[in-house]
């Protein structure tokens, strides 16, 4: 028994060593494919120093500015301790989230087991599910498996539905809006069979939600999105500076990799001034609505901090996660779906130009020392 602890030991250091390699090697790769935005960034010699009395110990020999500046690029505001990507990703998120409980509490399949006790949270209604190839459905506070076909008749004739994976997805990769009738999606004129079969397992078909007024008119083809990521530390609950996904020129998904926008949002509602592509481009007004973003207010927003509150209580297995919230229109807030692992401080800090951890940051930091 001891000889297979062992061996079960060293078979996880050494994933988790290779998972580590690839995920460094994945932000080198980043960070140099954005080097026309962190090269335009000049910082003082004061500036320099203070970043470096800051991360320089904890980079080691590949001690690096260009994070610093990358998410400078954005707003133009410095901030010494915004916090690298690269040691959030391969020395941080690994020590607040254990890739084994975080690969399980991540399961779309999960969110309405997980959640659907936080009162006052609406989460979008499951028509069937697919967990390793056993469907199911919810009947009321239950589920009840069901077969193949009995999966594409629920949904045969339906308004909008969104399908979607519910392992290992990222950037809205895998989403589908679709309206059938008769079994036909209207959209793609595939049959539901076909739509199903094409995601093989684990995924999920949910009811559409529709944004609130405020959201719709900024962007009315996709559903908008508030992240907030909330962490634990020492027994306290802290979030991240709080940003707002949009999409853009005809895009059904918000995503920031799929074109998106995103722009930093106050806790009590308040749009910032500016919007950003990933790509750094800077907008004063959406695109394609022609909204100014400048004091646009969003309802409900310390709301949706409640609610991510409540519900990282209901997780605390994992310190960090990161929530996709929308309001509805009814002015519910929805949670759309979690992120645990692979989650990313980038944006939050470009949106608005301050640091992830803010008065923080060496505590954190401290957890990686140790």
């Amino acid at each position: 028994m001891g000889i297979l602890k062992k061996q079960r030991a060293l078979l996880n250091h050494l994933i988790d060593r290779s998972l580590k390699i690839g995920l460094k090697v994945g932000e080198y790769k980043f960070i140099w494919r954005y080097k026309k935005l962190w090269e335009k960034v000049n910082l003082s010699k004061k500036q320099m120093n203070l970043i470096q009395r800051n991360f320089k110990k904890y980079y080691g020999k590949f001690y690096s500015t260009k994070w610093h500046r990358f998410y400078q690029s954005y707003t133009g505001k410095f901030d010494k301790n915004y916090f690298p990507e690269i040691l959030f990703s391969t020395k941080l998120e690994p020590l607040l989230n254990p890739r084994s409980i975080s690969m399980a509490l991540e399961d779309k399949n999960l969110l309405e087991p997980l959640y659907k006790s936080v009162r006052g949270l609406r989460i979008p209604k499951t028509l069937i599910g697919n967990s390793y190839g056993t469907f199911y459905t919810n009947i009321g506070s239950k589920r009840k498996n069901i077969n193949y076909k009995e999966a594409c008749n629920l949904i045969s004739n339906t308004d909008y539905v969104v399908v979607k994976p519910t392992i290992g997805t990222h950037s809205g990769n895998g989403i589908m809006i679709c309206k059938f009738v008769n079994g036909i999606d209207e959209f793609t004129k595939k049959s539901c069979k076909d739509i199903l079969e094409s995601y093989k397992v684990n995924f999920i078909v949910q009811e559409h939600i529709i944004n609130c007024k405020e959201l719709k008119a900024l962007y009315g083809e996709s559903l908008n999105t508030i992240r907030v990521i909330t962490y634990i530390l020492d027994n306290n609950l802290y979030y991240l500076p709080l940003a707002l996904r949009l999409g853009c020129d005809g895009n059904k998904v918000d995503n920031i990799g799929a074109g998106g926008l995103f722009i930093g949002i106050s806790p009590d509602g308040y749009l910032k001034p500016y919007a950003y592509a990933e790509i750094g481009t800077k907008y004063s007004h959406h695109p394609n609505s022609k909204v100014a973003f400048r004091d646009y207010f969003i309802p409900n927003i310390p709301k949706v901090l409640e609610m991510a509150y409540f519900c990282h209580l209901n997780t605390p297995q994992v310190k960090m996660v990161s929530w996709d919230f929308t309001i509805d229109d009814d002015l519910n807030v929805v949670l759309i779906e979690t992120n645990m692992l692979g989650q990313s401080l980038g944006f939050p800090q470009m949106a608005n130009g301050e640091s992830a951890f803010g008065i923080n940051t060496g505590r954190m930091l401290r957890l990686i020392r140790k």
